[in-house]
């Protein structure tokens, strides 16, 4: 579900900043760091770093990359991970692999 507020609307009279995620297959999150960035997009991973390369959240698994749109709001690519959870994971892409993981 996605609810979208107007200004002239109760929640849409003040400016918040929201988060919208839209699941990609992970080919499609591997492409998306270069080519944002090409295009003058700057993505981040999950702790506000400067990065093209996705980050894994452990406990889920997932790989994520992060941006914000022309407004502020921050838009995640996430793509689902096939590999066991570990829930104290949070790093690189390239650190999940490393611990032989298969992605």
């Amino acid at each position: 579900m996605l609810g979208l507020w107007g200004p002239s609307t109760t929640l849409g009279c003040e400016f918040r900043k929201c988060h919208i995620a839209f699941n990609v297959p992970l080919a499609e999150l591997l492409a998306a760091g270069e080519r944002l960035n090409a295009a003058g997009i700057q993505t981040q991973n999950f702790l506000g770093e400067k990065t093209i390369e996705p980050s894994v959240i452990g406990w889920m698994p997932s790989a994520q990359l992060y941006f914000c749109d022309r407004d502020g709001h921050s838009v995640e690519f996430i793509a689902l991970l096939d590999e066991p959870p570990e829930p104290e994971f949070m790093g690189s892409l390239s650190e999940w692999k490393q611990q032989s993981h298969s992605t």
